[in-house]
């Protein structure tokens, strides 16, 4: 990402206080680390978790990230559990997907194939306590359980072909997280799971399972070509656990915000998955991918494919008892798949439309506060924005690219991708500026001040003869 370095600001995680909730009023907070396994940005609903903690304990306890924890490796979440134990951080959040590699199978039933597959039958589990229920089994791996977060719905992303049904799946490697019923979920349908990291690439393999926000962050769309609509395959539970030594310094009023704020979080959870998913799918068909449905047959197809295991599931007392309350509330619910389907392609091309560049040498910088400081300075040479239909696709001059889903309104522009961001620009006879930059959305984001509006040259129209 091509960023200066040296105006990002700084998000640094602060290690654990030992001060407690209720102490003197001029006592340091609490502040408890959070490993985020794998990742740059922070879940939404763990954001909405740490904010209602803060809330509750007035301020005294605060949860500070520790964003890319284990990054780049192709299992980070078992070897974060491990962290967690021996108090490399005070918690963490791990995909409930991960806890069978550690003889947790306690969330199994919740993540059955094509069973919860809709964000009211989710909400509905949640309602009814289960994945709490299913949270005591996290004892066996010597972590201590403060609660289970709905997440957004996992789908089959292909990349040269729809993956709507076993056909499509045989002899196809299709990358997957670290998840033993998972795999044995993608065999049933033919398939060869492979261990890879989230943002890897995808060419070499036939597809991958992960959830709509996830592809349009990794930027798939650039490797893959399909997302089926209709197939929802299972949700992404969050589950936040905490190492025993940490969990003991802490006060019992304290323990409880921690878990009632959870319990609290849980509807705002839900929304947040489906707003992702709302989100995410437009963005994606802005990008060139196709969302298409699989069939009735289809459906049927990979359903009767992974009944051999349900068939094992159910041979666990405490497992099938789990399944059948789920598949209760299912039936109760009467609500079908959430499907995810392209819009109508708008013909309104928007005020930006087109291509602009602008070349700039380092006098052009030099103006800018502070430059002398800068640890990483922009390139210098031709840079071109290529604003496509609510894409904005932005080209530096060493051939380095990003792209970002964009809207306007008005002279706003909103980006919403790779970072987030909001400024004003301005349009004058074949010539573009950009200023009033809001980056309260994404405060590390403040070197694309820089790249977007810090040189005293215009972008030009390549419409426009110059």
């Amino acid at each position: 990402m091509a960023v200066v370095a040296g105006l990002l600001v700084s998000s640094g995680c602060s290690a654990a206080g030992s001060d407690r909730a209720g102490g003197h009023a001029d006592a340091q907070p609490t502040v408890l680390t959070l490993a985020n396994p794998g990742g740059a940005v922070e879940p939404p609903q763990l954001v909405a978790w740490a904010k209602r903690v803060e809330q509750m304990s007035k301020g005294t306890i605060r949860i500070r990230f520790r964003d890319e924890w284990r990054e780049g490796q192709a299992r980070p979440e078992v070897p974060t559990l491990d962290d967690i134990r021996k108090g490399k951080a005070d918690m963490a959040w791990v995909g409930a997907r991960a806890f069978d590699r550690v003889g947790v199978t306690d969330f199994q039933a919740l993540l059955a194939p094509m069973l919860v597959d809709s964000y009211e039958l989710e909400a509905k589990v949640f309602e009814a306590g289960i994945p709490a229920k299913m949270l005591g089994g996290v004892r066996k791996a010597g972590l201590v359980g403060i609660g289970v977060l709905p997440g957004p719905l996992a789908r089959l992303v292909g990349t040269r072909k729809p993956m709507v049904n076993p056909d499509a799946l045989k002899d196809e490697k299709i990358a997957s997280q670290d998840s033993a019923l998972m795999d044995e979920s993608l065999r049933a349908w033919g398939a060869t799971p492979v261990q890879a990291p989230p943002g890897v690439d995808l060419s070499p393999f036939g597809g991958i399972q992960m959830q709509l926000g996830a592809v349009v962050g990794r930027h798939h769309e650039s490797d893959a070509k399909y997302v089926t609509g209709n197939i929802d395959l299972w949700p992404r539970a969050l589950v936040v656990v905490m190492g025993k030594a940490a969990h003991n310094r802490l006060s019992a009023r304290q323990r409880e915000i921690l878990t009632d704020a959870l319990k609290q979080t849980i509807t705002k959870a839900v929304d947040a998955s489906r707003a992702e998913d709302r989100e995410s799918a437009p963005t994606l068909c802005r990008m060139g991918m196709k969302l298409p449905s699989a069939s009735a047959s289809d459906v049927k197809a990979m359903r009767s494919a992974v009944q051999p295991v349900y068939a094992r599931l159910r041979n666990n007392k405490r497992t099938g008892n789990w399944l059948a309350q789920i598949q209760f509330l299912k039936e109760t619910t009467g609500v079908g798949p959430d499907t995810v389907s392209c819009p109508a392609k708008s013909t309104a091309a928007g005020p930006l439309q087109g291509q602009w560049t602008r070349t700039m040498t380092e006098s052009d910088w030099r103006h800018w506060p502070g430059y002398d400081t800068w640890t990483e300075r922009p390139p210098n040479g031709t840079w071109t924005l290529a604003f496509n239909n609510g894409i904005l696709t932005k080209t530096d001059p060493n051939g380095e690219t990003e792209r970002w889903p964009y809207q306007t309104f008005r002279d706003r522009i909103h980006l919403d991708g790779l970072v987030t961001f909001n400024a004003t620009f301005h349009l004058d006879a074949g010539q573009l500026t950009f200023d009033n930059f809001d980056m309260s959305d994404c405060p590390d984001c403040a070197g694309y001040v820089v790249t977007f509006g810090g040189s005293q040259q215009p972008w030009v129209s390549t419409a426009v003869a110059h």
